[in-house]
């Protein structure tokens, strides 16, 4: 008895992992390729991972390249965030992922800033996800920049 429920779960296990086919022996023409399964945020070796890249930039002007610009990199899981120099990427990930890459939908803290005009400049380009991501936005001060964009642009 407990060889026969041993055997039942073997083969259970077989077919839902894929490494055996109800319509054939185990390695015939019918059998299905091996499926892997990975846990979320995770990547198999050789396996293309969606994650995100951005290069972010910010400039005290109203051109990117306005001034002394400041960049940094942004990687979001599953690339594991070894070229990130972002000061606080896991915040960063977490609004980009709240807009789904759209960075014009950012507005994290819509509070009173003065409206004196001083302009800054913040770019993005890179992937989200495995979409392109090209960002350009002029705020009126960098207060502005802030509550908008929370941490995202915040280096």
């Amino acid at each position: 008895m407990k060889t026969t429920r041993a055997l039942a779960l073997l083969a259970t296990t077989l077919l839902t992992t894929g490494l055996a086919s109800a319509t054939g022996p185990l390695g015939s023409a019918a059998t299905p390729s091996p499926t892997t399964v990975l846990a979320p945020g995770t990547s198999a070796p050789g396996m293309s991972a969606l994650g995100t890249s951005l290069r972010l930039t910010v400039a005290h002007g109203e051109t990117p390249s306005s001034g002394t610009p400041r960049t940094v990199t942004l990687e979001c899981p599953p690339y594991g965030g070894t070229a990130t120099t972002h000061p606080d990427p896991a915040t960063a990930c977490r609004l980009v992922d709240s807009v789904n890459g759209d960075l014009n939908r950012l507005d994290v803290d819509p509070g009173v800033c003065t409206d004196q005009y001083d302009p800054y400049t913040a770019t993005a380009s890179g992937t989200y996800r495995g979409h392109p991501v090209s960002f350009r936005h002029t705020y009126g001060n960098h207060c502005v920049l802030l509550r908008t964009t929370g941490a995202v642009f915040d280096f």
